[in-house]
C-alpha cells in the first residue's frame, strides 16, 4: 500500500488504470504468474480481490498501462520506493552487475549484447541492479539497451549509491565487464582516490600478457591459506595469494594499480585458476578477497528473480510502434519499472521472513509461495471488512505472530471501499487412529 501512495503521486492515471495495472504487476510476480496473457485464463476470486476489483484483471489493460509508462515517472516512483535506509550512515558493500534480458524478436532491430545464459552476443536488453550484499537486497534499478555495458554506467551508478544512500563507507564491487579497459580500471580508481570513503575492487580481465606478468611472480610473494573443499567431507582446497602493482597502459610504474592475486591450486592434471583483482582498498589481501566473493549474493539474487518472479518476460524496452523496425525508438519506462517491481518483491519478501521463524531465513520466493503465498481459503466479504480464513496446513502455526501482528495494524484496503482486513488460521485437523 506505500508502493500505491507513492505511485498516486509519482503517475498520471487519464485512463484510471494505474491502480489496477500496479497492483497485478506486484502480486503476479508474487504469487507465480509467469506471462501476462495468462491473466485471461484466471477464475481466482482471491486474485481478483488482491488486485483491486471484483474480476479477475484483464491483460489488455495492465499491458496498456506498462506500455505507457514514461521514464521520468518511473525514475521518480524509483528513487523515492529504494530501500537507502538499509545502508545510510553504514559501512556499505554493494556489488553492481548487470542481467541482460534475452529478445527474440526478428522483426525489430534491437541492439546487441552478450548473454551469458546462452553464451553469445544477441539481442537483448538489460537492467542494472546496486545491490546490497550485506543485507541481500536491491537498491535500485536502471534499464538500458543491450549494447550499453557495465563500464559505461559503473561511474553512473557509484555516484547514485552515494548521492541517495550517503553510506559511511563504500566498497563497490565489480565484476570484470567493468574493467574491460585500462581507461575505464584508472577511471574507477581516479574516483576512489578523490572521493573519501570510497573504496573499488574489481575483478581484473585475464589478458595473456597480463597473466604471464601475474604468473611470473616469485614463489615467496604468495602467501598459502587453505579453505573447505567444495562439498561435506572433502579435503580442504589451497590458495596463494600475492600482492602485488600492475601498471596500466600508457602509465608509468608509480600510478600502478595495487593487484591481488588468487592462485588457486588445482590437483591433478588441471592447470591452476587465476583470480586477478584490481583493488584501491587497503585491507589486507585475504580479506578483499573474501569481500570481492561476497558479490555472488547478487548473482543469485538474479537468480531467483528469473526463476521465481520472471524477470525475463518483463516488458521489452523497445518502442513497437516506431515508424522505422529497423531503428526502433527504446522507451526504458516498462523496462525499468517491471523489472523494479521484481526487485521489490525480493526485498519485500525477505523481509517478510525475518518475522518469521529462523529456518526460513534467506528463504527464496517460490519457498514461501508454496509453503504460505498460494493457500486455499474462504473469504467474506461484508460491508466493512474482508474476512480470510484460510484452511488448514502444515506449518500454520508459524504464521500466528504474523497473523496477529496484521490484525492489530487495522489494515484498511484502500482499493476495497476502505474494508478491513481481517486474517485467521484454521484450528490444526485432528489425526484418526490407526495407519
Amino acid at each position: 500500500m506505500n508502493w500505491l501512495t507513492t505511485a498516486e503521486d509519482c503517475f498520471r492515471d487519464p485512463y484510471g488504470s494505474m491502480r489496477r495495472g500496479l497492483l497485478t504487476s506486484v502480486f503476479s510476480q508474487l504469487i507465480g504468474v509467469s506471462r501476462i496473457f495468462h491473466l485471461d485464463q484466471m477464475e481466482d476470486t482471491g486474485f481478483a480481490l488482491l488486485t483491486g476489483g471484483w474480476r479477475c484483471p484483464s491483460r489488455y489493460s495492465v499491458g496498456a498501462w506498462r506500455r505507457n509508462l514514461p521514464w521520468y515517472e518511473v525514475d521518480r516512483f524509483c528513487r523515492l520506493t529504494s530501500p537507502w535506509h538499509w545502508i545510510k550512515g553504514e559501512d556499505a558493500v554493494v556489488s553492481f552487475d548487470e542481467h541482460s534480458i534475452p529478445r527474440w524478436t526478428h522483426k525489430f532491430s534491437v541492439s546487441k549484447g552478450y548473454v551469458t545464459i546462452r553464451n553469445k552476443h544477441m539481442r537483448c536488453e538489460k537492467l542494472y541492479h546496486p545491490y546490497d550484499v550485506l543485507h541481500d537486497r536491491f537498491l535500485s534499478a536502471l534499464g538500458t539497451p543491450g549494447k550499453v555495458e557495465l563500464r559505461d554506467v559503473s561511474l553512473r551508478l557509484i555516484d547514485q549509491v552515494l548521492t541517495n544512500g550517503r553510506p559511511h563507507r563504500l566498497h563497490a564491487l565489480f565484476d570484470a565487464g567493468a574493467g574491460k579497459a585500462d581507461a575505464n580500471v584508472r577511471a574507477l580508481m581516479d574516483l576512489a582516490g578523490q572521493t573519501p570513503g570510497l573504496d573499488v575492487t574489481v575483478r581484473a580481465v585475464r589478458h595473456p600478457t597480463r597473466v604471464q606478468i601475474w604468473k611470473s611472480l616469485g614463489a615467496d610473494k604468495f602467501v598459502s591459506y587453505e579453505e573447505d573443499g567444495p562439498s561435506v567431507g572433502a579435503p580442504p582446497k589451497e590458495i596463494r595469494l600475492a600482492d602485488t602493482l600492475t601498471t596500466l597502459k600508457d602509465e608509468s610504474p608509480d600510478q600502478a594499480v595495487r593487484t591481488i592475486v588468487c592462485r588457486e591450486i588445482v590437483p591433478g592434471p588441471k592447470k591452476d585458476r587465476w583470480h586477478p583483482l584490481y583493488t584501491s582498498s587497503d585491507a589486507e589481501p585475504l580479506e578483499v578477497l573474501e569481500t570481492f566473493r561476497t558479490r555472488q549474493h547478487q548473482e543469485q539474487g538474479y537468480r531467483v528473480s528469473v526463476h521465481d518472479e520472471n524477470l525475463n518476460a518483463i516488458p521489452c524496452g523497445y518502442d513497437k510502434q516506431s515508424p522505422d523496425r529497423c531503428r526502433p525508438r527504446f522507451h526504458r519506462g516498462p523496462l525499468q519499472m517491471i523489472g523494479w517491481l521484481a526487485a521489490l518483491v525480493y526485498n519485500a519478501v525477505a523481509d517478510l521472513a525475518v518475522d518469521l521463524p529462523q529456518s526460513y531465513q534467506g528463504a527464496h520466493v517460490s519457498t514461501l509461495r508454496r509453503t504460505f503465498f498460494n493457500r486455499p481459503g474462504d473469504i467474506f466479504v461484508t460491508p466493512s471488512a474482508l474476512i480470510v480464513h484460510l484452511d488448514p496446513f502444515s506449518g500454520q502455526d508459524e504464521l500466528i505472530p504474523l497473523v496477529d501482528s496484521v490484525n492489530k495494524q487495522a489494515c484498511h484496503i484502500p482499493w476495497l471501499d476502505g474494508r478491513r482486513l481481517v486474517m485467521s488460521l484454521s484450528p490444526p485437523r485432528s489425526r484418526g487412529h490407526g495407519p
